[in-house]
């Protein structure tokens, strides 16, 4: 009788065409028979096929579960197996030595997680690829029911929201497991190549079907989110075209020549910076590619 999987795979995602390729590697990372995987379809569009993504669970919303932040919540609360790992779904595990030293970590009964990638700004492993013990979790989570909900504080109307005192997504959960005297282990593997990672995939692509093509490659020529939204988009529709030659195109239909020429007149600084995130870029999806393949 084959053994029951050590832990669950969750992710989150509002597009097929990212997390194709997510479940390419997730599925490639973990020994076979290791982990089970759910993904949770955060959107009202064309359902996910259940043929693309074999011994995957597929969820929707429902009237409890109405978007992803319920839906993080109730993994943690469904959770049967040992772990539980949340990846977004455009952060890729391109090693799969990266499971055998977290699971070492996890052998500390004072380890509550191991965040792989973690938020830099403040101790948080957010959601971008924390392997957690649910047990504990749910233990916290009954004096904070919220769970992986954000969260503002010092909210003062005279002041702009920026200046209000912000916690992301997973922020306050993660402040509250060290509360409760546990550990949790940061780690920041997207530095060292073992994980790669996409920048604003989702918000770029919702963002271009409100505002537009033109409008948006404004915003990313002045400023730092849109521009790496949109050029991981591109990147990730060459890498797509590239995996997929015989599945429906990546749907990301603008275009770099917009973009870019938006984004010619900027200072050195910002010039140089964009150049080493496009070189960035190249070398992530080339990874993910040669992990895919091999």
């Amino acid at each position: 009788m084959p053994a029951e999987p050590l832990l669950t795979v969750f992710t989150s995602t509002v597009f097929a065409d990212v997390v194709r390729i997510w479940f390419q590697c997730v599925s490639r990372a973990f020994p076979d028979g290791l982990a089970r995987f759910e993904i949770f379809h955060d959107s009202d569009g064309p359902q996910l096929d259940p043929a693309e993504f074999p011994g995957a669970t597929i969820l929707h919303r429902t009237s409890t579960c109405r978007e992803f932040h319920d839906a993080y919540n109730e993994a943690v609360q469904r959770c049967q197996t040992r772990y539980l790992a949340i990846i977004d779904s455009d952060v890729f595990w391109v090693s799969r030595g990266v499971w055998p030293r977290v699971q070492k970590e996890l052998d500390d009964p004072n380890v509550a997680a191991v965040s792989c990638v973690s938020r830099s700004r403040r101790k948080s492993h957010g959601t971008y690829s924390v392997v957690l013990k649910p047990e504990i979790y749910r233990e916290v989570m009954k004096k904070l029911p919220d769970g992986f909900f954000p969260r503002a504080e010092s909210l003062d109307t005279s002041l702009p929201v920026f200046d209000w005192k912000w916690y992301d997504t997973g922020d306050v959960l993660s402040l509250a497991v060290v509360e409760a005297g546990y550990r949790i282990n940061f780690h920041h593997m997207d530095r060292t190549g073992e994980i790669v990672r996409f920048f604003g995939v989702t918000l770029t692509r919702r963002g271009a079907a409100t505002v537009g093509e033109r409008k948006l490659a404004e915003m990313a020529g002045r400023g730092r989110y849109f521009w790496r939204g949109w050029t991981s988009n591109l990147a990730l529709r060459r890498l797509h075209s590239h995996l997929f030659p015989h599945v429906r195109l990546y749907d990301f239909s603008f275009r770099a020549s917009t973009l870019f020429g938006q984004s010619i007149w900027a200072s050195p600084k910002r010039q140089g910076y964009r150049l080493c995130f496009l070189w960035l870029l190249w070398r992530s999806a080339r990874k993910v590619e040669h992990f895919v393949r091999n």
